[in-house]
């Protein structure tokens, strides 16, 4: 970075495919064109193939095509902007490359900035997980593991708070989602949970239904599971969750899904909630 721009990368989930987030870009610069002073203007946005000559035959091969869109800012106290993202998919993960910089030194930047893009390479995040026999995929350091439904599998958390992350199907750009969070032990009320539990979502999001709260059997005890309904832009989503104290920490576990994928697969889901365990020990079998 430098006073007059930056460099950055941002990893993220991968939607299904790069084309949706061009129509977005679009669709956002539509709606900024109508403001009676637009702040920033769309002046590229494509999908482009990955050149073998720049990037090696192997890389362009794997990635096939980046999306570049380029966003030009104004404003009244100041020279304009650039913003420049250049998008691609790998392993499961978005790659968002971003360079921010003033019209001064855009040129020359930009250039620098896609010999960078050009030579990355890309292998497959570190998740966390191990897999174990039986199909458990194990968290390596927190020692709890759990099946997935079928065709899911691990990803790379959003944040670092997201102790085992997993996606399944993906929705132009929303993908369904398993988070589990872990906290220190500590006894949990499930009974006054389940009285307080649908207000609390009622104060943090107006439109979220909770059409069910009840109290389900979780290994040798209990878990709170909730259903919520709710909408994150254009998309009907509905989160299966369920709270419970285990022997070594209380968790979270979270599916997020759109609304009519949860209800072709939320008994896959809950099996996959049933399959909750903890190990004190590494697991004897061995790792596969």
């Amino acid at each position: 970075g430098s006073p007059s721009g930056y460099v950055a990368c941002e990893l993220g989930v991968a939607p299904e495919n790069l084309e949706e987030f061009r129509k977005r870009h679009e669709s956002a610069d539509d709606e900024e064109q109508k403001r009676p002073e637009p702040r920033r203007k769309l002046v590229r946005n494509e999908l482009q193939a990955i050149e073998p000559a720049k990037s090696g035959a192997e890389t362009a091969g794997k990635l096939g095509q980046r999306l570049v869109s380029i966003w030009k800012h104004t404003s009244p106290v100041g020279p304009p902007q650039y913003e420049v993202r250049s998008r691609v998919i790998s392993e499961g993960s978005l790659y968002t490359f971003i360079l921010a910089t003033d019209e001064a030194h855009y040129e020359a930047y930009r250039l620098d900035f896609e010999e960078m893009v050009a030579t990355a390479r890309f292998s497959p995040p570190e998740t966390g997980l191990q897999r174990l026999p039986g199909g458990l995929w194990m968290q390596r350091e927190f020692r709890f593991a759990m099946q997935l439904p079928p065709e899911w599998k691990p990803a790379f958390g959003p944040n670092d708070k997201a102790l085992f992350f997993a996606t399944g199907t993906a929705h132009e750009v929303f993908t369904d989602n398993l988070l589990v969070l872990a906290s220190p032990v500590r006894e949990l009320n499930l009974q006054q949970l389940q009285r307080d539990f649908p207000a609390e979502i009622a104060k943090v999001d107006a439109r979220a239904e909770v059409p069910t709260c009840v109290i389900v059997p979780q290994g040798a005890g209990s878990a709170l599971e909730t259903v919520i309904h709710t909408k994150r832009g254009p998309f009907e989503i509905t989160i299966l969750e369920r709270r419970f104290s285990g022997e070594l920490r209380n968790y979270e576990v979270k599916f997020t899904c759109e609304t009519a994928e949860f209800r072709q697969i939320q008994a896959e889901l809950r099996k996959a909630l049933d399959s909750f365990r903890e190990f004190r020990d590494v697991p004897k079998q061995g790792i596969l």
